[in-house]
């Protein structure tokens, strides 16, 4: 079956999941057609929008930001704000369709890789469907989020270094990085072989060179703009999030051994774990770029891990972290499930064939068996996700956009709905919006000291609510919070006196 196909078959597959996510009405709403789990994914459509528009990566008009965690996802982003823009109508389902062709393209990539790598058209073909089936996958293909970008630009990189077009395989590797930091350790080892391998075949340097001019370009390029920006190389993403610890690094390794990946359907009654293995040996045998493969998920889960703490293994807050690794992990079990069906097969005639044939089967059957009911809490959850955000975020933002004095600016923890539904300025208490207060400069310090409205989460703002000089002037909750176990089930507007200014 050709490549052109299979993306037919895939695309069919990921519309389906996708619906079924958008169709889902958990909360007795449609929130899960005009929202989105997360209000990070506003923070994305706040930079498309500015991009759109051409100017730049700002946050609030004039005001050149280098807060975008995944640059590149923004940049996708743009046509969906022309979309919006140009048909009246909101940006979230052309958002969505952009996250749903993202997936669709790793799923072809998954089935490029592995038509490189030579493992037969089962193994593509169940490689793709298991991406659009995977229920965590499948709530990261209609969030807004950068997730299976990121998961597709590893897969087709390695899919072109499979098929050995290097150059191709340097730009899909160039860009990863832009889509999620973690996946320079992709970028990393993808250019590593290509070097290695282009130097043993005696390439010229011209050769070697236009391999790594994607990654100079792209990455050279942020790291640039970082520069020029705010003085430092890096997005204030890194230096507001990254926190390096032991501690971390092994608490998330057991959380992601114990929790996270036995939470997949595909490891039900430990079936994962054997169709992991039988896939990791079956890739591992076709050469080095097989063994890259196989080493990518536990790499990123090692770089994903040491970077920052994850505090739970359900919400997708975190799991949006690991899962791009969780796509190589998805893969992987979709080898080793058509290599167990054609041992299986090949074993029929022999004296213990049927034997043979129904512990196949068995195996298979246990890796589907949870599928429609974790298929099922998946959209469940991301329903009511979008809901929490509605009655959260976009209603607190409506409320400061119609009854909040124009020329105020108005201090936030959230700052994506709260931006992009406003036309006040917004002040970025955590500072990922604003590099001058992340980095403690005096005026930026000054700044805030001047605000008099802030919309914060009570538990975030015990002295505000201990200061009279702050009342509060409105609130948003929801009765089912479902985006993490914390205390963030009501947003709080307060108002500074003006005896206090």
């Amino acid at each position: 079956m050709s490549l052109v196909r299979l993306s037919l078959v895939f695309f069919a597959a990921h519309l389906a999941t996708a619906l079924y996510f958008l169709f889902d009405r958990a909360p007795g709403t449609a929130a899960a057609w005009v929202g989105f789990p997360l209000d990070d994914a506003w923070i994305h459509m706040v930079y498309a929008r500015s991009l759109a528009a051409f100017h730049g990566f700002a946050y609030n008009p004039g005001q050149l930001e280098t807060g975008s965690t995944s640059p590149l996802w923004a940049i996708l982003l743009v046509p969906a704000s022309w979309t919006a823009q140009l048909c009246h109508i909101g940006v979230v389902v052309p958002a969505k369709i952009t996250s749903l062709l993202t997936a669709v393209a790793a799923s072809v990539g998954a089935a490029r890789l592995l038509r490189g790598l030579g493992l037969g058209l089962a193994a593509e073909l169940g490689a793709g469907l298991a991406i659009a089936f995977d229920p965590s996958l499948a709530f990261a293909q209609v969030s807004g989020m950068e997730v299976m970008l990121a998961g597709a630009l590893g897969l087709w990189a390695l899919a072109e270094l499979a098929h050995e077009h290097y150059p191709a395989a340097g730009i899909a590797a160039g860009l990863a990085p832009l889509a999620r930091p973690e996946m320079a350790l992709v970028t990393v080892m993808v250019l590593a072989v290509a070097q290695w391998r282009l130097q043993r075949c005696h390439a010229p340097a011209k050769a070697r060179l236009w391999v790594m001019l994607p990654m100079v370009a792209s990455v050279g390029g942020w790291m640039a703009y970082c520069l020029a920006v705010s003085g430092y190389p890096l997005p204030s993403t890194f230096y507001a999030k990254f926190a390096s610890r032991e501690k971390y690094l092994i608490h998330n390794l057991i959380l992601i051994v114990e929790k996270i990946l036995p939470a997949s359907p595909w490891f039900a009654y430990g079936s994962g774990a054997l169709l992991w293995v039988m896939g990791a040996v079956a890739v591992w045998r076709r050469g080095l770029v097989g063994r890259c493969f196989v080493a990518l998920p536990f790499v990123l889960f090692a770089g994903v891990s040491a970077s920052q703490l994850i505090r739970a293994s359900e919400p997708f807050y975190f799991l949006r972290y690991v899962l791009p690794a969780q796509v190589f992990v998805v893969v992987t079990l979709a080898v080793g499930a058509a290599s167990a069906a054609r041992w299986g097969w090949q074993r029929r005639r022999l004296a213990f064939g049927p034997a043979y044939a129904a512990g196949m089967a068995l195996l298979l059957a246990c890796a589907l068996s949870k599928l429609p009911q974790t298929l099922r809490g998946r959209a469940h959850l991301f329903a009511w996700n979008c809901q929490n955000i509605e009655e959260l975020d976009v209603a607190m933002a409506a409320w400061l956009r119609d009854n909040v004095p124009a020329d105020e600016t108005i201090a936030v923890i959230d700052a994506g709905a709260s931006r992009y539904f406003g036309e006040h300025k917004i002040f970025d208490i955590i500072g990922l919006n604003h590099h001058r207060f992340l980095h403690r400069d005096p005026k930026a310090m000054a700044e805030l000291s001047r605000v008099r409205f802030v919309s914060v989460f009570p538990a975030a703002s015990l002295e505000i609510q201990s200061d009279p000089a702050w009342f509060p002037i409105h609130r948003t909750s929801t009765d089912n919070l479902t985006i993490c176990q914390c205390a963030q089930s009501e947003v709080v507007a307060y108002r500074r006196s003006s005896e206090a200014r």
